[in-house]
């Protein structure tokens, strides 16, 4: 049976800063719950991730870095969410870019019946705040820029955009939902492509 299951997710350290309301279903992957998360915090989605669940490690490759060595990994791309036997209020930790390391905390919600007729409505961005993350730096980094924007008044950091060509001051406070939902339906495809076909 399909079921929509409502995600917290928030930038650690920033919790209060940078968050999203994620709805799925438990039909989705791990890794599917992965890209949303890459395509909502506007990430450019081309370094490897890893999600922590249980002592279990999912990632996309059966590969990963030295450091989980002793842990074997899942395939992410294969398991589905409905798979996991999540509880409310059950954490996951995601790990995105293994050098300047941006984790995430993720906190199952609940669910509820799938609506028929809805089939292309999710993954759907609910509710949230902050424009989202910078690529190649860590949690700490980005919490010196949001510092320092709360500080100042002035978005003064320079990063790219998603389409990988722009450049635009990151300003953190800029958040609007019916343009992330639009930018999640965009993007999210075009991620699950750049890892699991042409990754």
């Amino acid at each position: 049976m399909t079921k929509v299951l409502t995600f917290n997710v928030e930038v650690e350290g920033l919790e209060d800063k940078i968050w999203r309301k994620i709805e799925i279903t438990n039909r989705r992957t791990v890794a599917e719950l992965a890209y949303t998360i890459l395509a909502t915090f506007s990430s450019l989605a081309y370094h490897l991730y890893i999600v922590k669940y249980k002592d279990k490690v999912y990632d996309g490759w059966g590969d990963i870095e030295e450091d989980y060595d002793s842990v074997p990994p899942i395939n992410a791309i294969i398991t589905k969410l409905g798979n996991l036997g999540l509880q409310e209020n059950d954490t996951m930790k995601m790990e995105y870019d293994m050098g300047s390391t941006i984790t995430f905390k993720i906190t199952y919600l609940n669910s509820r019946e799938f609506e028929k007729g809805n089939g292309n409505h999710y993954p759907y961005i609910m509710d949230g705040q902050g424009s989202g993350i910078i690529d190649d730096i860590s949690n700490e980094t980005l919490k010196d820029i949001i510092e320092d924007i709360d500080k100042t008044g002035e978005a003064t950091y320079q990063a790219l955009c998603m389409d990988g060509r722009r450049m635009k001051p990151y300003d953190y406070r800029i958040f609007d939902l019916k343009k992330n939902n639009l930018q999640v339906r965009r993007y999210f495809s075009k991620i699950k492509n750049g890892y699991e076909v042409y990754g």
